[in-house]
């Protein structure tokens, strides 16, 4: 009866790996889909926060603003993105941006239900200043497919080694936010001056397809 027993917990320990791995690769395959497939996908609008510290690269202001909009263009943000500077001091090496874009993700009903839901306030100020908010019909809607993005090698994006600590820090604050999958993550930064690691981040972005949505 012990053996039985040994035995026994032994397959269900072998299940319970067998479990625990197909549950970490379900969830990134069916968010991410395959490279050739297209989606049906809308616009999201959002304002989100990115600061930078330059521990090993200094940029100036301008060429940081430059390659911010370059990376982001690149997975997936639409070219009206806006970027707001409000602190940026080469000499500290520190600079925070208000970024304001759009970007790509699925058109689900709970997507768009949630990028049609006000609440009282926006309701309230829409109806003081005349205007009308949009419902789910009048979303955009485009064909999107998932892009393998290469941060080292992508030729649009011309990162060098130097750049190491904008990717890694683009990766933990504004990444998330966008549909992007990490495919491959071996982004390392050392704060000693001179020794950066190349930029070696692999994504899936969302991003509108070539051809257009059929209507």
């Amino acid at each position: 009866m012990r053996t039985f027993f040994v035995r026994h917990r032994s397959c269900l320990e072998r299940w319970r790996h067998t479990l625990a791995a197909l549950l970490f690769i379900v969830p990134t395959a069916v968010m991410a889909g395959s490279p050739d497939e297209t989606v049906i996908a809308v616009w999201k609008a959002q304002q989100v926060n990115f600061e930078y510290r330059g521990y090993s690269t200094i940029y100036n202001c301008r060429s940081l603003e430059d390659k911010l909009q370059m990376i982001l263009r690149s997975v997936g943000a639409h070219d009206d993105l806006r970027l707001q500077s409000y602190v940026c001091d080469e000499q500290l090496n520190i600079a925070r941006f208000q970024i304001s874009m759009q970007s790509p993700v699925i058109a689900s009903e709970e997507t768009v239900r949630e990028l049609t839901t006000r609440d009282s306030r926006d309701q309230l100020v829409a109806r003081l200043n005349g205007q009308q908010l949009p419902g789910a019909a009048d979303l955009e809607r485009f064909a999107a497919v998932w892009k393998t993005v290469s941060f080292a090698h992508d030729r649009h994006m011309r990162l060098e080694r130097g750049d190491c600590e904008l990717v890694q820090q683009l990766r933990q604050q504004i990444l998330p936010r966008m549909s992007v999958q990490i495919v491959k993550d071996n982004v390392r930064c050392s704060s000693a001056m001179g020794n950066i690691g190349a930029p070696h981040l692999t994504v899936s972005a969302l991003v509108p397809a070539t051809t257009p949505l059929s209507r």
